[in-house]
């Protein structure tokens, strides 16, 4: 059979199951109270369905257990998928409390760096010196990398549609890049994540007849979207058969980053935690300058989609990776200012009551 036509029955699948199981997982979410429910923080309308990452995680396990090479590599990565949305499920019904959290993303680390060897030590070329090498010490970080991903996809989860478009985004660049240096296995699993994502974008943003029951991701699909993008950068960047460069997986994932980091930095010059919701994202403020959720989701989204661009156009043009390191140091840089030094901004922040959060966010 031709790649193209056993990608296309790949991602086919992916997307059939994936929208197989909200049909099915609806009712029996209602039923069970898995269901996100409004609040001060969440002026949504009614119990909506906490089953999106549960949707993905089905559609995902399906299509790789049918159509990828059965390899030790993938079933410890289902295994620690698995457990990832066990525990965001325990979360999502029992809103289980941060350091329970912490415990089982560390236990779920351990299972990715220790059982599929899947650990970041080579953090490239950043300033133009040679490879990075930190050695053993890229456990340690392999285990930061995870929890901040995790949290960042977890955090910029704040409007209808956010999560989805930026995870979509993000593996579709990743499978980009694959394709690019013809890694198939990899390239497949990350369009099957793509794919899977699609339906439950159809149905959080309602678009379409037969999509009108709205659901969320929940804490189960954010805490296995970031393992799965930890888990494919590192597959992408570490080896002597790597496919891109260490600084350009900064571009893939460069919003929820840029949006978590800005967001812990003003927290800690506030003498407050890291981990203390608030209404300071990137979503909030844009509308609170006066734009809709659904402008807003094609600004972060169009600005997303510019960032993995540059990161796949400088690993295409082989642009040194501490250019490319300094230029996504610059722009965070930039982007940190524009949101909490200016006047303008200053002035909404201070306005906490402006803002009308539709979902959640924090671990």
């Amino acid at each position: 059979m031709p790649e193209w036509l056993t990608v296309s029955f790949q991602v086919l699948t992916s997307f059939i199951i994936a929208f197989a199981a909200i049909k099915v997982l609806n009712p029996v979410a209602q039923d069970i109270g898995l269901v996100d429910r409004p609040s001060a923080r969440k002026l949504h309308q009614g119990n909506i369905p906490l089953i999106g990452g549960l949707s993905v995680f089905t559609a995902v396990l399906f299509a790789a257990v049918i159509w990828l090479p059965n390899t030790q590599e993938l079933r410890l990565y289902l295994i620690a998928s698995a457990m990832t949305v066990f525990i965001g499920v325990l979360d999502d019904k029992y809103d289980l409390s941060v350091r329970i959290r912490l415990v089982g993303q560390v236990i779920i680390a351990s299972l990715m760096i220790y059982g599929v060897g899947a650990y970041i030590s080579n953090l490239g070329d950043l300033f133009y010196l040679g490879d990075i090498d930190i050695g053993w010490l890229g456990i340690p970080f392999t285990y930061f990398v995870i929890i901040v991903a995790i949290n960042a996809f977890n955090m910029i989860d704040g409007i209808d549609g956010l999560i989805g478009a930026l995870s979509i985004n993000t593996f579709t660049a990743i499978a980009i890049l694959f394709l690019l240096s013809d890694q198939s296995n990899y390239l497949s699993v990350a369009l099957i994540m793509a794919t899977a994502l699609l339906p439950f974008l159809l149905f959080n943003l309602k678009l379409g007849r037969h999509m009108q029951s709205k659901i969320f991701m929940g804490d189960s699909g954010s805490m296995f979207i970031g393992l799965s993008v930890v888990w494919l950068l590192a597959c992408g960047t570490q080896g002597d058969d790597k496919a891109f460069s260490p600084a350009t997986a900064l571009w893939l994932t460069a919003l929820p980053l840029m949006d978590m980091l800005s967001i812990v930095i003003r927290r800690l010059r506030q003498g407050l935690s890291p981990l203390k919701p608030d209404r300071d994202h990137i979503h909030h403020i844009l509308m609170r300058l006066g734009n809709s959720p659904r402008k807003t989701l094609a600004i972060i989204t169009a600005a997303a989609v510019f960032m993995s661009m540059i990161g796949i156009a400088g690993e295409f043009l082989q642009i040194p990776q501490s250019i490319m390191f300094a230029l996504f140091i610059a722009i965070f840089a930039a982007y940190h200012w524009a949101l909490t030094d200016t006047l303008v901004l200053k002035q909404f922040l201070r306005d906490p009551q402006q803002d009308k959060p539709q979902y959640h966010e924090e671990i």
